[in-house]
């Protein structure tokens, strides 16, 4: 292996690519750990093959639902809703026995954060849809009067802390 040392590779007058390596080149190395690759304003990189390590992967990510055709909820109370089945859980952090989704350790950050109810049976119900932050603040609510069937979607986008804790609780006024 020889090494070279230069300080500008620049293309052939009268040619517009550089190529680095050739047919027999498996793999090209650009600096080392702690070294920082500038890409300056204004240029272009422009991708034809396979991108891999860019970006997050999107996780923790959970889909949890209430398994089953009913799930009872009382009149004018605010009730935590146990979805008690799951889709997927990346990062097994939504408990399906609390209600619970638990931010996992070195996972802080920004999460979007969306949960859903639908209601039949109920003549102009008050519905209200909570979502709790730590069992103390509220992070998001909806509050509406509604028609039977009643949907009630709320989202919204959270710092959360390694440990937080958000759960939805439910609210409603048509009866039992």
């Amino acid at each position: 292996m020889s090494k070279l040392e230069t300080n500008t590779i620049d293309t052939v007058s009268g040619t517009s690519t550089l190529q680095v390596g050739s047919t027999n080149t498996s793999t090209i190395t650009l600096g080392v750990s702690g070294d920082t690759i500038n890409v300056p304003s204004g240029v272009t990189i422009a991708n034809s093959g396979t991108a891999t390590g860019f970006g997050g992967t999107n996780t923790p990510a959970f889909l949890a639902y209430v398994s089953g055709s009913n799930f009872s909820l009382p009149d004018s109370a605010y009730t935590k809703v146990i979805f008690n089945a799951e889709k997927f859980d990346t990062a097994s952090a939504y408990d399906t026995s609390t209600g619970l989704f638990t931010v996992p350790s070195g996972q802080a950050g920004k999460y979007f954060l969306g949960g859903m109810f639908f209601m039949g049976g109920a003549s102009a119900p008050r519905f209200i849809l909570r979502m709790q932050l730590n069992n103390s603040s509220s992070l998001i609510f909806m509050d509406g009067e509604k028609t039977e069937p009643c949907t009630a979607f709320a989202s919204t986008v959270a710092s959360l802390s390694v440990g937080d804790t958000v759960q939805i609780d439910g609210n409603q006024t048509s009866g039992s």
